[in-house]
């Protein structure tokens, strides 16, 4: 081999060796932006101040702020029914939506209440508006003042065919009972069906952030707080897009 050789043969080498470490430091970049991502996914600050950017379109009241003719409490979901759990029961974000009507209804104003939920995912579970009149009845609520709504299976539909229902009975005015950080798409959806909303938001996630030490920690719920805002967040614009807030 000629001098020349030599030299291109040194060249390649090294260009190859300089891809190899440059490929092996992008992995490392990347690598650290993941586990980096993955940390705040998971670490209760950011979740906080992430789900604080729907939950603080509306104050922290005890009350709704405004006047209302009955008060309607959306539905989310059923705890699957199965051989080892045949009872039909609410999950834990349809408990307490429903628990906080009830509460409304007991200190606030004794209004009709309209539970909105339509067929339950875990067949044979009956809708889960069905459902909540039970938690609503447990909670003091009087059968009689307890209306239905039990075919929606979206916040949109929640809004479509209770406002068809509210307005059979001539009622204008509502006070919205979900969780706060459901709150920003409920509201739109009602107005868009014309409907006067109170806000009555309950289950504040970013006050249960206490500045603790032992919040400092990565949580796994925090990622399921962080894909329900995510999901809020996408399904606000993707109704604004599709006209249906």
């Amino acid at each position: 081999m000629t001098y020349l050789d030599w030299g291109l043969f040194g060249l390649i080498f090294l260009l190859a060796g300089r891809e190899v470490l440059s490929r092996h430091s992008r992995r490392k970049r990347l690598g650290g932006v993941v586990v980096a991502a993955l940390f705040l996914w998971s670490w209760p600050p950011s979740a906080a101040l992430f789900v604080y950017s729907l939950e603080g379109w509306y104050p922290v009241t005890p009350f709704p702020d405004g006047d209302a003719e009955a008060i309607v409490v959306l539905g989310s979901g059923v705890h699957p029914v199965d051989a080892s759990q045949p009872e039909p029961l609410p999950r834990e974000d349809t408990f307490l939506r429903s628990r906080h009507a009830a509460w409304l209804y007991r200190n606030w104003k004794a209004l009709p209440i309209v539970a909105s939920g339509g067929p339950a995912s875990s067949s044979p579970a009956p809708p889960v508006a069905e459902v909540m009149r039970r938690t609503l009845v447990e909670a003091g609520v009087p059968d009689s003042m307890i209306w239905t709504e039990a075919h929606s299976r979206s916040t949109y539909e929640n809004a479509l065919f209770t406002a068809r229902l509210l307005n059979e009975k001539h009622i204008r005015r509502i006070a919205l009972v979900t969780e706060a950080y459901h709150l920003p798409r409920s509201v739109q959806c009602f107005h868009k069906q014309g409907i006067a909303v109170a806000p009555a938001g309950c289950s504040y996630r970013y006050l249960r952030f206490k500045y603790q030490w032992t919040q400092l920690f990565p949580s796994s719920r925090m990622i399921v707080w962080n894909e329900d805002t995510l999901h809020e967040w996408a399904g606000l614009a993707w109704y604004r897009l599709t006209g249906k807030t």
